[in-house]
């Protein structure tokens, strides 16, 4: 006769994967909007909502405009506020000593 408590032993770990499963799944976070408006576009990069459409209108960040309005793809407010970083000072250092190597 087998053992009763390793068949429960065998239940337990699998119901407990199961849980994991499950907590994993509502721990996910929900995919985040691919276009915003003016308002919230000025909120992501943390500039006014007159700032923002200045830069529109010069045509320095991405931007859509439909019917008079205008939208931002958050991927490329991303990648253009990215584009703005400068080096740090450790990263200059480290550039310098692999050019003299």
């Amino acid at each position: 006769m087998e053992n009763p408590f390793a068949e429960i032993t065998a239940r337990l770990d699998a119901l407990a994967v199961d849980l994991r499963t499950l907590k994993a799944r509502s721990i996910e976070k929900p995919e985040r909007t691919r276009r915003v408006g003016l308002p919230e576009a000025a909120k992501y990069c943390g500039l006014a909502q007159r700032t923002m459409y200045k830069k529109t209108h010069f045509r320095e960040v991405h931007h859509a405009k439909v019917g008079g309005r205008l939208y931002f793809d958050l991927d490329l407010l991303d990648a253009w506020i990215e584009s703005g970083r400068r080096p740090m000072v450790s990263e200059i250092a480290e550039e310098r000593m692999a050019g003299n190597k």
